[in-house]
């Protein structure tokens, strides 16, 4: 049984009771009217799956019945049933949205074939609009792990206005704390009030959605709408949508023996509206498509903020493992930080992504690890290396990435990690590379890690002033260092001034 609602609209009883019948076996619930406007006032009190309709019928024709019933359901199929078949009315109801086109007199068999294309048609587009809303959304979730939460949330809300033809679109994450509901993303606004980016839980229809954890649709003002008139803030909104987003939170329950448990827990609300005047209002599948979408955002919001912590652990504890090691030599003690700190300020001077700042901090935080294995002899040797201990010193980028290799971290942290003593010219290790051939996070970390090395003291010289890094940086441009990348150096010196190359 399908448990579909179907509605029949006939001036001639005996049609409507062949209809009834017809579909009754089908397994549709069927309601019953005599003229266009008693059928539109059933439609609008409670929207149904189907629609058979006649064309010529007294006061309002079957077309403007089509017409005014698309408007307020796009999703609903409809099938003409006519004894006034002209090609002018078949290519009108087609242009309405009809799926099927029956001619009387008909037989049963004709009419519930018509039926079943149409309701197949139906499924078919529906089907299509639910693919097409994935699409953005698998694209969320391929980017997951390299986008941050703040590019994450605007992609959802540009996502979301775009697949339900919105002109607007908010997302808003909620304080758990505070009990508030904060703006995180918004698109189609040309100003966003600052009243508007915080709701209380239970304040306007946001705050609402998030109380009671039920999506809201609403169509038209006050007038339309007497019971949420406490809710109802924003005049120029003519039609909207507010989505909770549930996310599947993890409770520990008894003892340690016992598996959490998973609890839904309220992340935030998605929002959408229309204000162009004449725009159609949003129907029951824009709240089914929003309430889709609203899904999968809580699943990308979820596991970005999972990924966000396990890295932010993951970096204390490669910090701490780095600190540890630099602890045997108070010369080099807090190096690595302040590479990683000056290598991430060249990295955002220099316009980079997000990512790519990210990968070269960490490499920066890890570029020595390789000297673990290097004798302290060396390590704290006050004069000049010997060529051979110089060769031994040479293998710590390589001794790196081997132990760094099982970690799983991007080959892109590990290439930065190897070249990061190249040399623009092509005399530097371990490969020799020249100019571009040098990843440029290598690059960045090179200069970076001369910027700490010269205004540090060292066992074989005291910490030299900034001018004559500056000096050294600019000598030796083109041949040691990437041009640009010590121009990168010039420009933030004189940003900042000498106080930020201080160590910390």
């Amino acid at each position: 049984m399908l448990h579909e609602k179907a509605l029949v609209v006939d001036d001639e009883p005996a049609i409507v009771e062949l209809c009834t019948r017809l579909l009754s076996k089908e397994g549709y619930i069927v309601h019953t009217a005599s003229n266009g406007q008693e059928a539109l006032d059933l439609f609008r009190r409670e929207p149904v799956d189907l629609l058979l309709t006649d064309i010529r019928m007294r006061g309002m024709s079957g077309l403007e019945l089509i017409d005014a019933a698309k408007k307020h359901d796009p999703g609903v199929a409809i099938v003409v049933i006519t004894g006034h078949g002209t090609v002018n009315i078949a290519i009108e109801s087609l242009k309405l949205g009809t799926l099927g086109f029956v001619i009387k007199p008909f037989t049963m068999d004709e009419l519930l074939t018509a039926v079943r294309h149409a309701t197949e048609k139906n499924r078919l587009i529906k089907e299509n609009i639910r693919l097409r809303s994935l699409m953005p959304l698998f694209e969320i979730n391929r980017r997951l792990v390299t986008t941050d939460l703040d590019h994450l949330c605007k992609q959802i809300v540009e996502s979301a206005r775009l697949e339900t033809k919105a002109d607007r679109a908010s997302l808003m994450l909620l304080d758990e704390i505070h009990q508030e509901l904060h703006v995180k993303a918004h698109s189609g606004f040309a100003v966003l009030i600052p009243s508007k980016m915080v709701k209380k839980v239970g304040q306007g229809v946001a705050g609402v959605v998030a109380q009671t954890r039920k999506p809201l649709i609403i169509q038209g003002g006050v007038e339309q709408n007497p019971m949420l008139a406490n809710v109802l803030e924003d005049g120029e909104v003519l039609s909207s949508v507010s989505v909770p987003l549930i996310g599947k939170g993890h409770l520990k329950v008894g003892s340690l023996t016992r598996p959490p448990q998973t609890h839904e827990r309220l992340i935030g609300v998605l929002n959408i509206s229309k204000s162009s005047p004449g725009a159609t209002p949003f129907t029951e599948s824009d709240l089914e498509l929003a309430t889709l979408l609203a899904g999968q955002a809580s699943a990308a919001i979820e596991n970005g903020t999972l990924f966000a912590e396990l890295h932010q652990n993951f970096v204390k504890t490669i910090r701490s493992l780095v600190a540890t090691i630099e602890l045997k030599d108070s010369y080099t003690s807090g190096h690595s930080e302040n590479v990683s700190r000056y290598a991430e300020a060249l990295a955002r001077e220099m316009g980079l992504s997000a990512n790519e700042i990210d990968e070269i901090e960490i490499g920066g935080i890890l570029h020595d690890i390789g000297k673990i294995g290097s004798s302290e002899d060396i390590l704290l040797k006050e004069g000049r290396l010997t060529e051979k201990e110089f060769e031994r010193m040479k293998a710590h980028p390589k001794n790196a990435v081997k132990i760094l290799s099982p970690v799983g971290l991007s080959d892109t942290i590990l290439k930065i990690v190897l070249h990061h003593h190249e040399q623009c010219n092509g005399t530097g290790y371990p490969d020799g590379l020249a100019r571009e051939q040098i990843p440029l996070g290598a690059r960045i970390l090179m200069v970076a890690d001369t910027i700490d090395a010269m205004t540090s003291d060292r066992p074989y010289r005291k910490a030299q002033p900034l001018m004559k890094l500056a000096e050294e940086l600019r000598k030796y441009t083109g041949h040691q260092f990437d041009p640009d990348v010590v121009g990168v150096f010039e420009r933030l010196l004189e940003k900042t001034g000498p106080d930020y190359f201080r160590h910390h």
